[in-house]
């Protein structure tokens, strides 16, 4: 797979690292050649460019890569044109990074694939952590509704699934236990997952919990447990 990042800022660079890390091709572009030297090394191809200039994209090869990620933050004029060009271009996805809703309207418009806010983002992880104590991972199904992953409160411990009771009394749905012991000599732990636990199932000391539902119900359930 090869995927193209133009802009190399903060999000530029984090997404251009992280892709290179996984395996990925990864062409980075920016204008600021302080940006392109601080990457050059640890990506594929690192290049000084103006992405707004067709010619340029196409003579680097951009046009030849799966996805391209626009990620210009200061400059929305440069990455609308950015993503006109890279379908213009014929790449399969673009995905563009937009600071408010407006932009994000005019990126689709302009035939940007998939519309990012890490700033948004960001919020809706600090947000959900706040709410949910011990929250280790979520994914998001639907405003205010997720499946997250946290450790099992001390109040559940020892209770099975029946006992807990946890779709009537908390309108919340436990579909998933990992189960985490120390092995027998001591030096790590091993785990055991349960991808369908029965009602007579029990919480033990040290699992996580794969939970779906309303965020609100989901902060009732780790408010009443966690005290225990």
């Amino acid at each position: 797979m090869k995927c193209a990042v133009i802009g190399l800022g903060q999000f530029g660079k984090a997404a251009a690292l992280a892709l290179a890390r996984n395996g990925v091709e990864v062409i980075g572009v920016d204008e600021d050649m302080e940006l392109v030297d601080d990457i050059k090394d640890e990506i594929s191809l690192a290049v000084r460019m103006d992405a707004t200039d067709e010619g340029s994209l196409e003579s680097h090869g951009i046009g030849q890569v799966n996805v391209l990620v626009a990620a210009i933050g200061a400059n929305f004029e440069a990455q609308v044109l950015t993503v006109v060009y890279a379908k213009k271009l014929g790449i399969p996805k673009v995905v563009a990074r937009a600071m408010t809703p407006v932009h994000a309207r005019i990126l689709h418009l302009v035939g940007a694939d998939e519309i990012l806010n890490p700033e948004e983002e960001a919020a809706n992880r600090l947000v959900q952590r706040l709410l949910i104590p011990g929250i280790s991972g979520y994914f998001e199904l639907a405003e205010s509704f997720s499946v997250v992953e946290i450790d099992a409160p001390a109040g559940t411990v020892g209770k099975s699934l029946l006992q807990l009771d946890l779709r009537r009394k908390f309108r919340i749905n436990l579909v998933a236990i990992k189960h985490r012991s120390p092995n027998p000599d001591g030096t790590s732990m091993r785990e055991e997952f349960n991808p369908v636990p029965s009602p007579d199932d029990r919480i033990r000391f040290g699992d996580v919990l794969a939970l779906v539902g309303s965020d609100l119900d989901l902060a009732s359930f780790m408010a009443e447990f966690s005290a225990q």
